[in-house]
């Protein structure tokens, strides 16, 4: 038998319990295009068939009311799960969730989340998913959709800026890399395309001239392509900049996105632990609004345009 992913179950569920998958998209913090995709993914696990999209909605087939019971089970028992207290008093476990770049931010500063000396264990998982805070499978995450449960705590991160960048050597030899002739002249690295919908996804499609010639399902990956030095991608300029041998050659530009935000359940005043490392994280993001929003004239060599 496959190993199931666990997340697409609980997106299942919850589209089962909402039986909207607009609802249940609004419900998990996703679009309704990734809660749909996921529920393919599974389909295509189980070899049967879960959702029937018709014109007057969607509605769950007997595999998925089959399947319904099973799944209330799991999500009782990750509920039980969730309540154990499973980390010594003395050194609380705090689940981060966020995206792969700002997972890589967070891991490159982990001493501003850990305290001095560390009074915390942080586990931070790198996902596209929005974790169910309500029933424990994270303790806070970080998001660009704002969440509109209102049995969430949510606040306003920072934004942050992105542009287009290439390896020195191989932009360094050519002009046509800081003007537009960049997206027609130039070999890309981007997201696949179902993730077409990600902002710095729908940015670089308005203008790109010609296929990419390599695709990732995680973003982080970009910055292996632009290392390697053969193509242009977007990357957010606090990873570029901060980068060795590669090179900002756009105009930096803030993502169309809903925000970034911090998320943490309603019961935040009982687990102090969690607020502690929530406020470390605002506190450090608001210290370093240069890093992720730096001046134009700031990060690698620039040439007019």
């Amino acid at each position: 038998m496959k190993n199931l992913d666990w997340q697409r179950l609980h997106i299942l569920s919850v589209a089962l319990e909402s039986r909207s998958l607009s609802e249940a998209a609004r419900r998990l913090g996703l679009s309704q295009p990734t809660v749909s995709r996921q529920i393919r993914a599974l389909e295509q696990d189980l070899d049967e068939a879960l959702i029937d999209v018709t014109p007057d909605g969607s509605h769950p087939t007997a595999a998925a009311l089959r399947l319904a019971p099973a799944l209330s089970d799991m999500m009782r028992a990750a509920d039980s799960i969730g309540s154990l207290p499973v980390t010594p008093p003395d050194t609380p476990l705090v689940r981060i969730t966020c995206g792969p770049w700002t997972a890589a931010l967070l891991s490159r500063n982990l001493h501003e989340l850990l305290g001095e000396p560390a009074d915390t264990e942080i586990e931070i998982v790198s996902s596209i998913t929005f974790a169910d805070l309500l029933r424990r499978q994270a303790d806070i995450a970080i998001r660009n959709q704002r969440p509109t449960d209102g049995r969430l705590v949510v606040k306003r991160l920072p934004d942050y800026a992105c542009a287009v960048y290439g390896a020195s050597r191989l932009v360094s030899v050519r002009a046509e890399a800081f003007d537009d002739r960049r997206f027609s002249e130039f070999e890309w690295a981007a997201l696949v395309e179902e993730l077409d919908h990600f902002p710095t996804a729908r940015w670089l499609s308005k203008r790109l001239k010609k296929a990419p010639v390599a695709r990732f399902s995680t973003s982080i990956n970009l910055l292996d392509a632009v290392r390697g030095g053969n193509v242009l991608a977007v990357l957010p300029c606090f990873a570029g900049d901060t980068e060795n041998g590669i090179e900002r050659v756009s105009e930096t530009f803030v993502p169309d996105y809903d925000g970034h935000w911090i998320v943490l359940g309603n019961d935040i005043r009982r687990r102090p632990h969690v607020r502690r490392t929530a406020d470390r994280i605002n506190a450090f993001l608001h210290a370093n609004v240069t890093l992720l929003m730096p001046a134009a004239g700031e990060g690698g060599t620039h040439r007019s345009q």
